[in-house]
Parts: structure tokens; sequence; C-alpha cells
């Protein structure tokens, strides 16, 4: 039996920490197995092939999956647009183009002792072998696989599905894959977008390219915030600020710091996202630091507004949803849908708007469910997570946004031991890092899960 490492899901995360352990694998390993249940290795969701052009939230000079080489990607993107400077914001399909670059340069310059063996498939269980000196691998369709280490870099889960919309769910005027638009709509027709987020401007943004066809559009979330726009600004411009968060103990404390900060950057000719990426940096420690009553007080009050200024749009798309926007063709709404319901072969919405008991009522052609990802484990409808967490073998952490990991991504089981065996690499981290959402944080926490792996042989 080899010594294997497998590692479930071929998108970024996985990509990234294959490519380090291929070149740097740990002594005793001979093989790393990656598996991927899609069509592709080496994009995953988020960068896809798809029909339209969606473009990537960070631009090209902040994009490298090795951070010894912060422009690594930017050159890769050169090859084809020489013209590209590392402040543009490019299309995500080519972020996936060279992810499978990476992922081939690896496994030419790997070790020679390891090798690179891809599997399609998807695996639906994961239990430990006698003595757990290995872990066994069910892969539907295929033979059991045995591995020493396993790592589930299983990417970002699909929407929540929406108690209120139970009844049309398999309407075929509701979708809630985002990413599977309806082809045939038209000037003529009506849209509700649920959600307001990066999703939404997304959606929104395929929905209207053609401005002849493009639909009515409204949205809906709690709170009807929508992303703010990315801005060219120095990344590093805030330096030694860490004493403004030393003492902060509570959320309101961490408000009052960060608006301080900002002012004093602003005095100085600054830009606020200076603020939010230097805070980025912190959030891990602020957020380990912050005892459970504060982190609750967060996500209830204060996530929606830390995500539009932390989670941005590219300034073309967002120049592209204020125009539309102008021009009556995009509506975006405070409030709370009630119900969901067929009517005929369009779809019927009930709901209030923030601030008013009164309930309102219209008739849309399509609804989209772009709510983002739902991180909870509980809901997970994903056969793998469902398996270990009836088993055990991981568990969830107290506010439902992940799974519980130590500082170097080992699972901890239900009874609170940690993993030796299996690793977590992905959002999900932000159950205990917070920031564990973006291509940066997640590069270092590949780089770091990599190294760990090497210091124990693996």
């Amino acid at each position: 039996m080899p010594n294997r490492i497998a590692i479930i899901g071929a998108g970024f995360c996985g990509t990234v920490v294959a490519a380090k352990l291929l070149r740097r694998p740990p002594a005793n390993a001979s093989e790393i197995t990656l598996i991927e249940r899609g069509p592709m290795m080496g994009r995953g969701v988020a960068y896809a092939v798809h029909d339209c052009p969606y473009l990537l939230n960070v631009p090209a000079g902040r994009l490298s999956a090795d951070s010894q080489d912060p422009l690594q990607f930017l050159r890769f993107a050169q090859r084809t647009l020489p013209d590209v400077g590392a402040e543009d914001f490019l299309p995500r399909q080519l972020y996936g183009d060279y992810l499978q670059d990476v992922l081939l340069q690896a496994e030419r310059e790997s070790s020679p002792h390891i090798k690179l063996t891809p599997l399609f498939g998807e695996v639906t269980d994961i239990s430990r072998g006698a003595g757990d000196e290995w872990l066994t691998l069910r892969i539907a369709g295929r033979e059991s696989i045995k591995a020493q280490r396993a790592i589930l870099a299983l990417g970002n889960p699909p929407p929540q599905p929406l108690p209120w919309a139970e009844a049309a769910h398999d309407h075929p005027a509701y979708r809630n894959d985002p990413w599977k638009l309806p082809a045939n709509l038209t000037s003529e027709h009506h849209v509700l977008i649920i959600g307001n987020g990066l999703t939404m401007a997304d959606v929104a943004f395929s929905l209207t390219r053609d401005d002849a066809r493009a639909p009515r559009l409204t949205t809906i979330s709690r709170r009807g915030l929508i992303p703010l726009p990315q801005s060219t600004f120095h990344a590093a411009a805030v330096q030694g600020g860490e004493e403004f968060f030393d003492f902060a103990a509570s959320i309101r404390q961490v408000l009052s710091a960060s608006r301080t900060l900002v002012r004093d950057v602003e005095r100085l000719g600054g830009d606020w996202r200076e603020v939010v990426t230097f805070i980025r940096h912190l959030a891990p420690s602020i957020w380990r630091r912050l005892p459970e009553p504060e982190r609750r007080r967060f996500v209830r009050h204060l996530q929606s507004y830390w995500d539009v200024h932390r989670h941005r749009l590219p300034p073309q798309l967002a120049a592209h949803l204020h125009g539309v926007r102008r021009s009556g063709r995009l509506e975006i709404n405070a409030g709370r849908i009630d119900e969901l319901a067929p009517e005929g072969d369009r779809l019927r919405v009930r709901w209030r708007r923030r601030g008013r008991a009164t309930i309102d009522t219209f008739v849309v052609d399509a609804v989209i469910n772009a709510t983002g990802p739902d991180y909870a484990v509980k809901r997970s409808r994903n056969p793998l997570l469902q398996a270990l967490h009836r088993d055990g073998l991981v568990s969830e952490d107290a506010l439902d946004l992940g799974l519980r990991t130590t500082l170097h991504g080992a699972c901890v089981a239900a009874d609170g031991s940690a993993s030796e065996r299996l690793f977590y690499l992905g959002p999900m981290l932000r159950a205990d890092h917070w920031e564990a959402t973006a291509a940066t944080e997640l590069r270092n926490h590949a780089e770091q899960l990599a190294r760990h792996l090497v210091q124990c042989g693996a």
C-alpha cells in the first residue's frame, strides 16, 4: 500500500496544497492522490468555464498561489494579455487556467520519490482503519482507497435551501444554483434575485450584459446592503496599528478601534480599504480572543456590514451595476420574504419591506437563490460531510460558521480530540479563524498545512 496523502477536491485549496506537497513532499509520502468530482482538475466551481466572463474580485497583482512569488499569476496572465497590470481585474476563467498550470508545473518539478495520481469521483465516506493507522476512502462507483492522511478541500458549499421556498423548489422558474441561469430570459421578463452580495452582483451582470435583452431585476435581502467597489490603494499602507486592537475584548471596542484607525488614515490621505486589509490580517487573533457571546453579537449585528466593506466589487462590475440601477432595470430592496408559491409557469412572492408590517405581493418569471454558501455542517447536503459528522469525525462550531480545526487544519472530532490523519482546508476554517474565504488567506492556510505535514513526516 503506497504511503498516500489523499486530497479531496481539486479547486483552489486542493490545487495549492497538492503543488506544495509535490515540490516538497513529506519524507514518508510516496503518492499524492487528488480526487475531484467535477469535470476538471484545478478549477472548482469558482473558476469554472462559463459563457459569462465573470471577473475576479481581487487585482491580478495580489492573487499569486505562492506567497514567495507574489506576481506569479500576473506573469501567467501576461502571456496571453501582455498589456494587463497588477491592478487589473481579470476573468475568473483565466485564473482557473493558471491553477491548472500551477499543478502541471509542480508535477513536472516534483521530487522523484513522489507521484501525483488524479482521480475523478465523489468520496462519500471516510473511516478509520485498524489501529487508526490509515483511512479508508469510499468513492462512488469506484473501489475504495486507503490513505495515511486525507485533506478535505471541498470548496464552497451551495446556498441554503430556503424554507419559505419549499413549495417552489422543484418549479422550473426557481434556481437554487445561481451559476445555472435560465437561458430564455428577455427584456419582457421580471427576475427576483434573493440576496445582495457578490453572488447577486455576478447574477445581475450575467443577466444584463446584453442591454437589449436585459430583464427587469428585483433583489431582496434582509438589510439591502450591496458590496462596495474596489479602488486602487496600497494594501500594506497601514503599519504598526496593532495597538488599536490589543485590548479590544468586545465587538463594540473592535468597532470603535476600527473607526478611529479609519479616521486617522483618511486624515492622512489614505483609503478606508487599507484599514480593512490591515484588520483582515489581525482578524484571526481578534476572533480567537473574543468570547462566544461577542462572536455571536458580531454575526447577528455587524457581519453584513463587514462583508460589504471586506468583499468588494471590481470597479467595472460596480460601474455596470450602477448603470443598470440608474436605468431602472435593477431595484435593490431590504426586507423579508414570507412565501414563494407557484402561479402557473411563474412564481408569486409575498414579502415585507424592512421596517414595515404590511405584506406586498408581486409575480416574477424566475427566482434565483443568490444567498451565498451555507457553511452550517448540520445542514450540509454533501454526502461526505454528512457521513463524517454522523460518525463524529468532524464537528461544527457553536455559530454554524464551519468546522472546528486546530491551527494547522486538523479536524476536531465530536469528542474534542484533534485528528492526526484527517485535515480540512477551505472557507469553513472561518469557524476558528474568521478570515478564511479569500485566496490570500486560503493560500496561507494551505502553505501552513503543507509545512505541518512535512514536519510530521506524513
